[in-house]
């Protein structure tokens, strides 16, 4: 009998293959997190068309419900945009290392609104809540090329990127200097170098 598995199951599955594969100490709740964004974005609407400086600013001056609920779909998009979908990033007005810094920035925002709304709470169950958000998105935050890392290997094994040739794994290592990226250069013969230098094929 065939058993049906739900998204949210099968990307947490694949994201707890690949934090043990890279040997990322996390928590349970940041593998829950990654896993979610993972199942939301497999709806393509989901990933916005608004220009993510627009969205910054506009969360920047808005009250803190907006503010949060702003700086939480552009933390989401670039992280998800950076790791699990960077070929889509190839040919735009912004390249990856501005979504990789939009991210970290906005999970940052995110974390003290949460940080500060927990500490001015009543203890009532909401301020815990919301000390664990903080917790969470400086996490998502503080390691986001971390992140990013685990995302784009997830992407590998669902095989939804594009073939990743090696002109392209070069130029994502120049941005992200990523430990995974660079293993996978030196799994086809390159041993990355920073522009002028010679850079040397592995025999």
């Amino acid at each position: 009998m065939l058993t049906e598995i739900r998204p949210i199951e099968h990307f947490n599955g694949l994201v707890t293959e690949v934090i043990e594969n890279q040997r990322v100490e996390t928590d349970e709740l940041t593998r829950f997190y990654l896993s979610s964004l993972l199942t939301e974005f497999m709806d393509p609407k989901k990933l916005s068309d608004a220009p993510l400086a627009i969205t910054y600013l506009k969360a920047m001056e808005s009250e803190r419900e907006l503010s949060a609920r702003l700086f939480k779909e552009l933390g989401d998009i670039s992280l998800f945009t950076s790791g699990f979908f960077s070929e889509s990033v190839r040919g735009r007005a912004v390249d990856l290392d501005y979504y990789m810094a939009m991210g970290a920035r906005s999970y940052n925002h995110l974390a003290s609104i949460h940080s500060a709304h927990s500490s001015h709470s009543e203890p009532t169950g909401e301020g815990e809540a919301d000390g664990s958000l903080g917790g969470l998105f400086n996490e998502l935050s503080a390691r986001f090329k971390l992140y990013v890392d685990v995302l784009t290997e997830v992407s590998e094994r669902c095989r939804l990127t594009s073939a990743q040739d090696i002109l392209h794994l070069y130029e994502q290592w120049l941005v992200t200097k990523s430990a995974h990226t660079e293993a996978l250069l030196r799994a086809q013969g390159i041993e990355p170098q920073e522009p002028g230098t010679e850079t040397k094929i592995i025999h």
